[in-house]
């Protein structure tokens, strides 16, 4: 069959195009492969003793590097961010609509120089009234957690929002994660046993992590049921294995040696933007061809055979398959997650991961909410600016996680949201939160895309609607899982 003059045409454009692309090909090449270099000789460890045979050389894994490293500054940098970025500076150097800061800063709360944390008073505060705590654990990767004073604006702006906000600084020059658990497993309980001192309620703890500090405070909520089950099972069996490698139950049972004393579990967990799956990710990041310089690689690089023990999901998923029951007083009653679709650091499949897996251990309250339209949530960018759309709805989030549901009805604030609500018992609610551009908000719910993530006799969709102040930059719904 012939070629029509269309194809002719087109073919004949397009090597005109060539043709006249071509002085520009050889520098392009040159940049993309200079930038991808120096990105390995920075981030690669491998690179410390023989950078010449670390160095990409084949052009698919160039560009497939630097695409990676692209999609990773608009993760940084896309949606809100540069607005909020701008706003919060304005704001900051007009001294307009500037929050009073009402932390009491540096305070000890273990034997090492470095444990110190800073205690965010809310104002306005009853006496004798007891408001939920938020425990802050900073940090998107797990080098950076000992940097707290970046998150300070996001802990004033949760503590004008009428709770106690604990900001620690955790880890240090060369801390590993069983350093840095340890360091925050030692700040929760400064809180456990000062709460009722500073006006905190020990009842309604939370812990609140972005990217790595989501990681962390899931394995620091899982101390109580792993030391509960390894204590059952080794009376029945010593050196009983729950992981599916031995390695890996080996490194799980020594980190968790490290905790000495069995804490009380905490109220509820806050998890935003989150990686809970080592190996999952190790594999997306194979994909990319960045499996040698991402932050995953640097912390967990020479832990390959024991990822296991520091995946979340894997845990969970390990203690389900063995019939484990959880009792409802040994881990947190609540737990929300947060995550934007089209995150392509930590995808968004690893917070959908965690989602299911807590559905099928029962936890008594799993939420989670998906930003269909953003790419990387970040609640220390997001909350530089309260009055922004985004702000608003995660600080409502962050409320109505906090608050006990017939408190937040009554708008009480104390002792008296212990006793949980929701559906009869035996009933399950769950739906998944998706954003709709420019739905009417009286089609949310014939229009909202249901994904089922467990087996329960009853499912229902409730999306809730918030009035949107200014500019919208996602449009949703209100995606709520929960089990009661």
């Amino acid at each position: 069959m012939g070629w029509s003059w269309r194809s002719a045409a087109w073919y004949l454009l397009a090597a005109c195009g060539g043709v006249v692309l071509l002085p520009f090909a050889l520098p392009i090449a040159v940049t993309v492969y200079a930038i991808v270099w120096l990105y390995t000789w920075t981030h690669d460890p491998r690179a410390r003793t023989s950078i010449v045979q670390v160095l990409p050389l084949h052009p698919r894994r160039v560009f497939q590097c630097v695409r990676a490293l692209w999609s990773g500054m608009l993760d940084g940098l896309g949606g809100p961010t540069i607005a909020i970025i701008v706003t919060y500076l304005a704001a900051k150097l007009t001294r307009s609509a500037r929050a009073q800061d009402t932390a009491v800063r540096d305070i000890k709360y273990g034997p090492q120089a470095r444990h110190r944390l800073d205690l965010f008073v809310p104002l306005g505060r009853e006496p004798g009234g007891h408001m939920p705590v938020v425990v802050i654990l900073p940090g998107y990767r797990w080098s950076k957690t000992k940097r707290a004073r970046m998150y300070r604006p996001m802990a004033q702006t949760l503590c004008g929002d009428g709770m106690f906000v604990v900001l620690p600084r955790v880890g240090g020059a060369g801390a590993g994660l069983e350093d840095i658990l340890g360091d925050f497993h030692q700040a929760v309980q400064w809180v456990f046993e000062n709460a009722d001192n500073f006006g905190g309620d020990a009842r309604r703890v939370h812990l609140l992590g972005y990217g790595a500090g989501a990681h962390l405070c899931t394995m620091y909520s899982l101390v109580v049921p792993l030391k509960t089950w390894y204590a059952q099972a080794d009376r029945i069996a010593p050196g009983a294995q729950l992981l599916s490698t031995s390695r890996a139950d080996q490194a799980l049972r020594s980190w968790l040696k490290r905790i000495r004393r069995v804490q009380r579990p905490v109220a509820g967990l806050i998890l935003v933007s989150g990686v809970f799956d080592i190996a999952g990710q190790r594999k997306y990041e194979a994909e990319r061809c960045i499996e040698h310089l991402s932050a995953t690689c640097r912390t967990f690089g020479a832990l390959d055979d024991a990822a296991e023990a520091w995946s979340p999901s894997a845990i969970v998923r390990s203690l389900r398959r063995r019939s484990a029951f959880i009792p409802a007083e040994l881990f947190a009653s609540s737990v929300l997650l947060i995550h934007g679709r089209r995150d392509s650091t930590f995808v968004l499949q690893q917070s959908q991961r965690l989602f299911r897996e807590l559905c099928e251990i029962d936890v008594p309250d799993v939420n989670m909410k998906i930003y269909a339209n953003l790419r990387r949530v970040d609640p220390s960018i997001a909350l530089l600016a309260p009055a922004s759309a985004l702000a608003q709805s995660l600080l409502e989030d962050i409320r109505s996680s906090v608050s006990p549901p017939h408190a937040t009805a009554q708008g009480a604030q104390g002792h008296g949201g212990d006793d949980a609500s929701g559906p009869p018992q035996g009933q399950t609610r769950t739906s998944i939160e998706h954003t709709l551009d420019q739905a009417p908000a009286e089609h949310f719910q014939s229009q909202a895309p249901v994904e089922q993530t467990d087996q329960g006799p009853q499912t229902n969709t409730e999306p809730r609607r918030r009035a949107r102040t200014e500019r919208d930059y996602f449009p949703q719904t209100k995606l709520i899982a929960s089990k009661s």
